[in-house]
């Protein structure tokens, strides 16, 4: 039986260094140039644009924080500030973006009851709630054809398919409501402590309907993480990194309406914001804080650091709390990806930190690889020394059990590719989406080994829904400690091949992997796996 792979011993990082930080210089009116990007306007060709502003002059937005047990959520059109001047209008998970960050402890069933209030373009919608173990019925199924969306330009659906073969009864029509239930249990006990998130998931519009607001966090707690002395409270602090581009009047551009051709199909933004606001400020004191970042872009990734070399402790990934903290000084994080990080601002007294995305060093070049270069925010330390009783333990979660009988040799291989012909769209194994179709299948309780390949030229980020997934090895080596543990979405840059393993517990039934670069998703880079009692 093969041994259960253990990162290396990391040094222990309950104290950070002080040290002096050099404040960043503070900048005027910043524009953001950007290279040409897919949904951007041609060199040359004129742009309106918004209303400059000046950065980190308004405070950081924290979106409200749910906790019920039995809550309601209208998807409905909103105004939102996000720029000076006039408000956007948003499709909206109860009237914010990013959507109410809800908050519940594991193992306690949870009930969701979305109602669908958006104009009729909205056509059909479906909730994912990201990184959470669900039966199949409450996963946020993609669905099939319908009489408002009655083709499919990049999926196999296949013709005269019923309600429940192509997963129609379980979409949310205009007008109508669902209730997605969410037992937060998972192998016989409760779920890992996560920072999940909760956003559309329909056949073919997935990306445009996140781009106009419907996407939110989630956070799930459980006991082994309330009994670390991690920071909590108003110094556990959710930030979603998204970028979007904006008209003059402040509203956001379309970019998916003009025909965007796989492999060229990535949608960026001209700003980024973070809790829906560009360049914001937080207020935060000399203490350790708990920082919790999503990328929710569709097409970006970010090199994440702070400014004057102060350093990160990353404690969790997508999946929660790691085997031990790393220090670390840079951060790649990319579309759909999580990562927790502890900073202690004590080292930065009556400064500002910023949070920077900086080029990968040596990083590839390809699209989808190449990160974001610019600031995302910025921290004002207090003057005031603090005590401070949080701490980085050298342990924080042991990895599961069922490692040990993983096997390292992959039994199934998911490989992409671009179809040719006028209208090229992406495949899996061959295919683009068929909502009947499941590529693989296993058993109920069965832990299974499988690769994922990027033959492309693109870079892509592989999302697995029902499960947590261990990694293996990345191009045949051992994963660097903050990759060697639990994640639900992995970056395979171009050319790399990845492996995982991951237990099938509780749930039968046909569940997803897809790339969460929004429009390979939606451009036929989805597929599906079964699983059988």
């Amino acid at each position: 039986m093969q041994q259960q792979p253990q990162p290396p011993p990391q040094p222990p990082v309950d104290a950070i260094s002080r040290r002096s930080l050099l404040t960043v210089a503070a900048a005027g009116t910043l524009a953001l140039a950007l290279p040409q990007v897919a949904g951007t306007p041609p060199a040359g060709a004129r742009r309106p644009v918004a209303r400059a502003l000046r950065p980190y002059a308004n405070p950081l937005p924290i979106p409200k924080v749910l906790t019920g047990a039995d809550l309601t959520i209208p998807m409905r059109e909103a105004e939102v500030s996000i720029l000076p001047g006039r408000k956007t209008r948003m499709w909206t998970y109860g009237g914010s973006f990013p959507g109410p960050t809800i908050r519940r402890p594991a193992g306690v069933t949870t009930r969701v009851r979305f109602q669908h209030r958006l104009p009729r373009e909205a056509g059909e919608l479906t909730v994912h709630l990201h990184g959470g173990h669900n039966r199949c019925s409450e996963d946020g199924h993609p669905g099939g054809l319908t009489s408002a969306q009655p083709q499919s330009l990049y999926c196999d659906i296949s013709p005269g398919l019923s309600s429940a073969e192509s997963g129609n009864d379980l979409l949310i029509f205009r007008g109508g409501e669902r209730t997605y239930t969410y037992e937060q249990v998972e192998d016989g006990a409760p779920e890992r402590s996560a920072f999940q998130w909760y956003h559309d998931h329909r056949l073919d519009r997935t990306a445009r309907n996140i781009w106009r607001g419907l996407a939110g966090m989630w956070i799930l707690d459980d006991e082994l993480d309330a009994s670390l002395p991690l920071p909590r409270g108003s110094r556990d602090i959710p930030l979603m990194l998204a970028d979007r581009s904006f008209d003059a009047r402040n509203q956001l551009t379309d970019p998916f309406a003009a025909q965007r051709r796989p492999p060229n199909d990535g949608v960026t933004g001209e700003r980024v914001l973070v809790n829906g606001a560009v360049l914001p400020h937080h207020r935060v004191r000399a203490q350790r804080y708990r920082l919790r970042v999503l990328n929710a872009s569709h097409f970006r990734a970010y090199e994440l650091r702070l400014s004057g070399g102060l350093p990160m402790v990353q404690i969790a990934t997508d999946a929660g709390l790691m085997p031990r903290p790393v220090r670390r000084s840079r951060i790649l994080i990319g579309p759909g990806e999580r990562v927790e990080i502890v900073v202690d601002f004590a080292a930065a007294r009556g400064g500002r930190v910023r949070l920077l995305s900086g080029r990968r060093p040596g990083g590839p070049k390809s699209l989808g690889s190449a990160t974001y270069a610019g600031p995302l925010m910025e921290f004002r330390v207090g003057a005031t020394r603090e005590p401070d009783r949080t701490s980085v333990p050298r342990e924080l979660r042991p990895l599961p059990a069922w490692l040990a009988e993983a096997s390292r040799q992959p039994s199934h291989v998911w490989s992409f590719a671009v179809s040719g012909g006028l209208r090229p769209r992406w495949l899996v194994n061959g295919r683009s989406f068929d909502p009947t179709y499941a590529d693989v299948t296993a058993k109920l309780g069965e832990t299974v080994t499988w690769e994922l390949h990027n033959p492309t030229g693109v870079a892509h980020l592989i999302h697995l829904h029902h499960t947590d997934w261990y990694m293996i090895s990345r191009n045949g080596r051992r994963p660097p400690p903050w990759e060697a543990c639990l994640k639900d979405t992995f970056f395979l840059d171009p050319r790399e091949r990845v492996v995982i393993a991951g237990r099938m517990s509780d749930y039968t039934g046909k569940y997803v992997m897809h790339c969460h670069m929004l429009d390979h998703e939606d451009h036929g880079l989805m597929s599906q796996f079964e699983v059988v009692a």
